[in-house]
């Protein structure tokens, strides 16, 4: 679910063509040193990515993992945050 609606798979390949657009993902090894967990990543949606190691802030508060840190583009100011809650 995202944004309060449920998944529909696109039918057309313009949904298609829209779906990726809007995707991002990526995958790879990671360390954990202290309270922060380096992402080197290794496949990405997004080439420029590729060769990255991206660093995140863990927070762990009951049921919420938090990892929250630097945006990929160095420079812009922005950052990120991630929240899971566990399942119950």
């Amino acid at each position: 679910m995202r944004g309060g609606r449920t998944a529909k798979a696109p039918e057309s390949d313009a949904e298609r063509a829209a779906a990726f657009t809007e995707a991002f993902a990526y995958a790879g090894g990671y360390e954990v040193r202290d309270a922060t967990v380096f992402h080197s990543i290794e496949v990405a949606t997004n080439p420029a990515l590729i060769g990255v190691t991206s660093n995140r802030h863990i927070k762990l508060d009951g049921d919420r993992l938090t990892l929250s840190g630097p945006d990929f583009a160095a420079g812009t100011g922005r950052t990120q945050k991630i929240v899971w809650r566990r399942a119950t």
